[in-house]
This record gives structure tokens, C-alpha cells and sequence, in this order.
């Protein structure tokens, strides 16, 4: 072996040595660090289905207002509003979708 090759080696086993060192000295707040993240990830997702659902609700009740607005005749021009509801169930599709995967 030559002789940058040796010193190579002493100091990586050295750098190595150090971090495992650290790692077995600080295990418990390591472990904790962890356990805080994986809180953190669970109430994001929460806070993102949650965020899903009120979407959900909101596209679900503007098309049942768009539709009882149909079936009352209230709407002057129906084929506008019959895409406006085909737009609303599209969007609310596109949305189950994204949900799904």
C-alpha cells in the first residue's frame, strides 16, 4: 500500500469511527428527532385529506345548487348551465383522481 493510500484509509475509518461514535452517544435524540417528523408527516397528510374533503363538499354543493337551479326552470339558458354542471362534475372527477392515486 502506498503511503496516501494508508492515510486515505486511516482517515476514513477515522471520519467513520467518529460518526458512529455520535450516532450510539446521541441515539435517544435521534430516535426523538424521528419520531417528531414522522408526527409532523401524519398531521400533513391529515391536514391534506382534510383539505380534499371540504373540496369535495364544495364542488358537491355547487353542483346540486346548479342542478335544483335546472329543475326549477330558473335558469334561462339551459344548455349553458348543462355544461356548467358537465365542467363541475369533470373538475369534481379530476379531483377523485388525484385522491385515488
Amino acid at each position: 500500500m502506498s503511503e496516501s493510500s494508508l492515510v486515505n484509509f486511516l482517515l476514513g475509518t477515522a471520519i467513520g469511527g467518529a460518526g458512529v461514535y455520535y450516532a450510539l452517544k446521541h441515539q435517544d435524540e435521534i430516535i426523538d428527532k424521528i419520531q417528531q417528523l414522522e408526527k409532523e408527516y401524519m398531521s400533513d397528510s391529515k391536514k391534506f385529506i382534510d383539505s380534499a374533503k371540504d373540496k369535495i363538499d364544495s364542488l358537491t354543493k355547487n353542483i346540486q345548487y346548479k342542478l335544483e337551479q335546472f329543475k326549477d326552470s330558473a335558469i334561462e339558458n339551459k344548455d349553458d348551465s348543462v355544461e356548467a354542471i358537465m365542467e363541475e362534475l369533470n373538475h369534481l372527477r379530476a379531483e377523485v383522481a388525484k385522491l385515488k392515486s
